[in-house]
């Protein structure tokens, strides 16, 4: 009997050093590999409000599993391509967003006036950004009612599914060839009638609309989920005539941004019902034909760079240059907020309500706060086309 005993001990011991052996010969793939995985998604997906990255590869029994997500088919190919070259025998778990054997309708077209796009899928989840009606979107997930998009300025987040009108490939395509109208209005209405005598949906600035009629005084239009309508033909322009060349000059983008004074400012708004900071200057630009990168901290990355000590800011600057403040730490610009120049000292932005102060002490509107926390300038017109400034007409998105 104590010889059994023994025996199975010795049987048990040796089992369990085998299973130390092959759990440490597993591990170790994972710790030598994390690193690199980690640095593949910082290289393709380098900011993560604008893509997915998550990877990490994990033991399972006797397998190793290569599990998680992404929007970058690049960073998957970069990930497994690594793992081959080093000889890492492994299952392919990494999804590529959107799933198509789930979202069988990859684009949506957003079609409510404002579309609030949140952290998470829920009412009470934080409100990150909006998009207006007319604007294009790539649906990734679904989850319940909400889809999880992502914009032209390539920001995600998540929408109540009622708020846009999925499209095929095929249909998509055809409403980027469609004739379409721009709405150049602060805020409106679309009417069931001619007569205006029924609203079928509301319309603030920048919101996109297809044509199916026109007449001397009103458009007939199609909204992306099909309803019919009709708005004023001297609130809106064709879609084709929204070119930088035309409109992105200071004095349109001053009379764009003054035309908002007084809108009390709003976490995550970037339309006329309310604005936050950047959303403001993005909606400023948006109006006059260019895309611009959503946060302040990603605007500040893009335009030409002006160099400017605080002490001579009037001195230096341009009509139409965005400024920016906030705080710097190991000789890093942090920027929290950013307004927009307009001459003479002034700049406006949207800081409680759209507003503007003034850089020079001696003026009654006078902000001795931004002036202290100014950390630089960019300037967008003048400035070449690229990721975070491209003109709306010719963003593929659109065209």
């Amino acid at each position: 009997m104590r010889l059994f005993k023994l025996d199975t001990c010795l049987k048990i011991i040796s089992s369990a050093a085998i299973l130390i052996m092959i759990i440490g010969c597993r591990q170790e793939p994972v710790n030598n590999y994390k690193n690199e995985i980690d640095s593949i998604g910082i290289v393709w997906v380098p900011d993560l409000r604008e893509g997915i990255f998550e990877a990490e590869l994990i033991p399972e029994g006797p397998d190793l599993i290569l599990k998680g997500e992404t929007d970058v088919q690049e960073a998957k190919d970069a990930v497994t391509g690594l793992l081959k070259q080093n000889g890492v025998d492994f299952i392919d778990s990494l999804q590529v967003l959107p799933d198509i054997s789930v979202i069988t309708e990859p684009w949506g077209l957003v079609n409510v006036s404002v579309c609030n796009i949140r952290l998470f899928s829920s009412y009470d989840s934080e409100m990150l950004t909006q998009a207006l009606m007319g604007t294009p979107v790539k649906i990734l997930k679904k989850e319940g009612g909400w889809y999880l998009i992502k914009t032209p300025d390539l920001y995600l987040g998540w929408v109540d599914s009622d708020a846009v009108e999925t499209k095929s490939n095929g249909e998509y395509a055809e409403w980027k060839s469609s004739s379409r109208l721009f709405y150049t209005g602060k805020t409106g209405d679309i009417y069931a009638d001619p007569a205006g005598l029924k609203v079928i949906s509301d319309i603030v600035a920048g919101c996109i609309v297809e044509v199916t009629g026109n007449g001397q005084k009103l458009y007939e239009v199609k909204l992306p989920d099909n309803r019919k309508g009709f708005i004023p033909a001297d609130k809106v322009i064709p879609f084709d005539q929204l070119s930088a060349e035309t409109y992105l000059k200071a004095d349109n983008l001053i009379a764009t941004a003054e035309s908002f004074m007084g809108i009390p400012y709003l976490w995550g708004g970037t339309s006329s019902k309310g604005f936050d900071c950047s959303g403001f200057t993005k909606t400023i630009y948006y109006l006059n034909g260019i895309i611009l990168s959503r946060d302040a901290s990603q605007q500040f990355q893009n335009g030409i760079r002006v160099r400017v000590r605080r002490e001579a800011l009037p001195d230096s600057l341009k009509q139409g240059d965005l400024l920016f403040f906030g705080s710097s730490r190991r000789g890093r610009a942090r920027p929290t907020h950013v307004g927009m120049y307009i001459g003479d000292t002034e700049f406006i932005h949207c800081s409680g309500m759209v507003r503007i102060n003034s850089l020079d002490s001696t003026r009654a509107n006078f902000s001795r706060s931004r002036r202290d926390t100014f950390i630089g300038v960019r300037r967008i017109i003048g400035a070449p086309d690229g990721n975070g400034i491209q003109p709306v007409r010719d963003h593929s998105w659109y065209k």
